[in-house]
């Protein structure tokens, strides 16, 4: 929850480089700032996606299996299908910006860059600290205190 929180915080600034840098853009109203809200539901139901299926590949493959082998199975699956809602909802921002009032306008090119930015992060960062997770808990040791620890952790 911790990494879905960062990949939230980070799609921000990523997305006001696109927006400010690429698309030279100096206006930047107050509503831009509340595509946060829109992006945390957004990016959450991305981490649910990537939890998911990486649970539902870890379940389909023997048991034991190691994380390059679960990784291989949950990662194109999961990237198709944040993918497709990523994309249609970006492209559905995008498509806002023929509206002519100003403020809506960059926060629907804003929001787009935002959902886009969201998406990447969620692939690199996310799909990453998923990995890591089912190796620590695969080799965590069988000690009562560091098994309590580490199912702290545990998502499935």
């Amino acid at each position: 929850s911790v990494v879905g929180l960062l990949q939230v915080c980070f799609s921000f600034p990523l997305a006001f480089f696109c927006y400010s840098i690429v698309c030279r853009l100096d206006f930047f109203p107050f509503l831009n700032f509340l595509g946060l809200f829109v992006i945390m539901g957004i990016g959450v139901d991305d981490l649910f996606v990537v939890v998911d299926k990486w649970s539902q590949a870890a379940r389909s493959l023997p048991p034991g299996s190691d994380v390059p082998t679960i990784a291989a199975v949950a990662g194109p699956d999961a990237a198709l299908t944040m993918l497709l809602t990523s994309l249609t909802t970006a492209a559905a921002f995008f498509a806002t910006a023929v509206v002519p009032v100003a403020p809506v306008r960059v926060f629907a090119i804003f929001m787009g860059f935002m959902v886009l930015a969201d998406y990447l992060l969620c692939l690199t960062v996310t799909f990453s600290a998923v990995c890591l997770q089912h190796r620590w808990l695969q080799r965590a040791p069988s000690s009562r205190r560091a098994r309590c620890l580490l199912s702290l952790l545990d998502f499935s």
